[in-house]
């Protein structure tokens, strides 16, 4: 089994990957600033290194003796990191500190939609990284996902946050952009797996799951497995988005920033209804069947 430096272990894709690679029997190492949040890896045999993952010198050290690493360091908002220092700069230090400490290969996971666009914010910030990577020379894989779902966080969390907001449930625009969601436990079993991939070095590798369904498709998953009653109401982008720009100004945690809003207008999807299948010979769990039952309150935190 590989020797493994995970980066971004105790994020809400991170916890999967982690628990993936020691399902595996790999020798996982995490670099983490709280190492009470990494007990859970720590008990089943990883090792914990107390660090800052955006630290060159930290992650240099981290890097010894490993031979693959992984990271999931990311933010989706401007504050309190900018988007700067950890979607842009975070790749870079790692790169640097892969090809000095001889690792074979790093895994970076980024976003389906990545671009250099200014109207974009996020997913210029998640190409930019990916750009750092590529230039770096370090012999990489960059894996796109598209949402990834777990019966906590991630997208459930801003579904929660909108069903407590006033009277309605505001979907944002006409809520018929297009999502191929995947649940967290398949995107970590992609990851996990890329790294006995040699053959997937230098590509970016977009994935989601078996079916190709719209944002408000999503959150009726999310309404009828939590039995709420309230109407939903959907309203243009340009009337929400002076109110979400007034939000981030006042509030430390609005419930949706302008960017978010923008951003999930778009389509986002993978490079094919079989793209993990295409590329790793098995097919994911079908969300949509999947939410019935895990999106319940009881099984939310």
């Amino acid at each position: 089994m590989a020797r493994i430096l995970l980066l971004g272990s105790t994020g809400f894709f991170g916890r999967g990957v982690a628990h993936k690679l020691l399902d595996g029997g790999h020798q996982l190492r995490v670099l983490v600033r709280d190492p009470m949040k990494a007990a859970a890896f720590k008990v089943r045999g990883a090792q914990v290194l107390v660090g800052d993952a955006l630290n060159p010198a930290a992650v240099m050290q981290a890097s010894q003796g490993v031979e693959h690493i992984i990271s999931l360091v990311a933010v989706r908002r401007n504050t309190p990191q900018s988007f700067l220092e950890v979607n842009v700069d975070g790749p870079r230090i790692m790169a640097e500190a892969a090809k000095a400490s001889g690792a074979k290969s790093v895994v970076l996971v980024s976003a389906i939609g990545a671009r250099l666009d200014g109207h974009y914010k996020y997913l210029t910030s998640r190409w930019m990284g990916e750009q750092e990577l590529t230039k770096s020379g370090a012999a990489g894989t960059i894996l796109r996902f598209s949402f990834v779902l777990a019966e906590e966080g991630g997208v459930l969390t801003d579904f929660e946050r909108a069903a407590n907001f006033g009277p309605f449930l505001i979907i944002p625009g006409s809520g018929q952009s297009k999502f191929q969601p995947i649940l967290r436990e398949d995107a970590a079993r992609c990851v996990v797996e890329t790294i006995g991939k040699p053959e997937l070095l230098g590509q970016i590798v977009e994935l989601g799951g078996p079916e190709v369904v719209t944002y408000e498709a999503m959150f009726d998953w999310f309404i009828q497995a939590r039995g709420i009653k309230k109407p939903k109401l959907k309203l243009p982008t340009m009337l929400l988005i002076p109110g979400a720009m007034a939000m981030e100004a006042l509030l430390k945690d609005p419930i949706a920033t302008a960017d978010e809003i923008n951003t999930i207008q778009l389509d986002n999807i993978a490079d094919g209804i079989d793209s993990v299948s295409a590329h790793y010979g098995w097919r994911p769990t079908r969300p949509s069947t999947w939410a019935q039952e895990n999106w319940k309150k009881t099984r939310a935190r």
